[in-house]
């Protein structure tokens, strides 16, 4: 009599799985990181009707040819209408991009160590023959791999929104402006990053959530007023000189940080205020040696110089960050 021997095979699961600590660590945070997910999710979809939208309005009402130094009154009055209609609905988004940091360093980095040591339950996972350092790599590792990821598509997807009507408006847009410079490009990944790690740091330090989260706060806003007193000059600035004229010479889309007059030698002189509001500006000025005019800027072309290195200043002071926490946690075992 022979027996039939069946094997029950068992569904292999493939692809990548999370596995040990990084699965912890995942469904510790996984409410903060599918809502961050969605919320990337939908913001990329709305930019790219938006820039669809943008895009035709562009051709439909020519506005490449109104790129230039001198508008006419047309172009004036296309580009007036094309900015109520796609300029005005783009600040409030663009200014509320600052908050993002903001909110991965708070609700993110504050808590992250700050409740495991507030609770103790980082006790229970150091039975488990974890080590304190893999630990600590692990809650601070998935958390940033997710802040890059979410920081990462919403930052593209408002230069994505943001490029076509800034090239349309020109002047009309300035790109320099805080609203629009920390609202697109890789700057918003590199303040993501430093702020989490910055709520991450000051968690473990303080090992108080609320105080952890209030320290982020005060911090975070001191950095980003040191960041933005240090932008102008985050990248080498331009100078330009001309004779015989009252206007600064720099271009109309610059960022224009000082100017100044000149004397016919080609000297910078002080400001003759005074005589600004006699009958003839030049000869008023003219009599009193000033013949030109000085300035110093940035080019448009140097704005993602500034934001790719106010990004690499942002990263640099994660790092250091990171091995402050290294070295705390050494220094201080739980």
């Amino acid at each position: 009599m022979s027996t039939a021997t069946t094997r029950s095979r068992t569904p292999v699961r493939r692809g990548p799985r999370l596995r040990g600590l990084t699965w912890l660590i995942w469904r510790q945070n996984r409410t903060a990181f599918w809502i961050g997910l969605a919320v990337a999710a939908a913001v990329a979809c709305y930019a790219l009707v938006q820039h669809q939208h943008i895009a035709a309005a562009v051709t439909a009402q020519h506005l490449d040819a109104c790129q230039g130094h001198q508008l006419s009154e047309r172009c004036l009055s296309r580009l007036t209408t094309f900015g109520q209609q796609y300029q005005f609905p783009m600040r409030r988004p663009l200014q509320a991009m600052l908050l993002l940091p903001f909110l991965f360093g708070l609700f993110l980095g504050g808590p992250q160590l700050a409740q495991e040591l507030e609770s103790g339950t980082y006790r229970t996972v150091a039975t488990q023959s974890v080590t304190r350092m893999r630990w600590f790599a692990a809650k601070l590792g998935v958390p940033l791999a997710m802040t890059v990821l979410v920081s990462g598509v919403i930052a593209a997807a408002m230069t994505w929104w943001w490029h076509p009507v800034a090239k349309a408006m020109g002047p009309m847009f300035p790109w320099h402006q805080w609203y629009p410079f920390y609202g697109v490009g890789p700057v918003v990944v590199g303040l993501s990053v430093l702020f989490y790690l910055l709520g991450a740091t000051l968690g473990l330090v303080l090992r108080r959530t609320v105080l952890a989260m209030g320290a982020t706060l005060a911090v975070g806003a001191g950095l980003f007023a040191l960041l933005e007193a240090v932008r102008p000059r985050l990248w080498p600035v331009r100078t330009a000189y001309a004779q015989h004229t009252s206007d600064p010479p720099a271009p109309l889309d610059a960022w224009q940080l000082a100017d100044g007059p000149l004397s016919k030698e080609g000297h910078r002189v002080s400001e003759a205020w005074d005589c600004y509001a006699a009958g003839d500006i030049k000869q008023c000025l003219a009599s009193r040696g000033i013949t030109g005019r000085w300035s110093e800027y940035h080019p448009a072309s140097d704005l993602w110089p500034l934001q790719w290195t106010a990004t690499g200043l942002c990263l640099a002071l994660g790092v250091v960050l990171i091995a402050l926490s290294l070295w705390w946690t050494r220094r201080n075992p739980a």
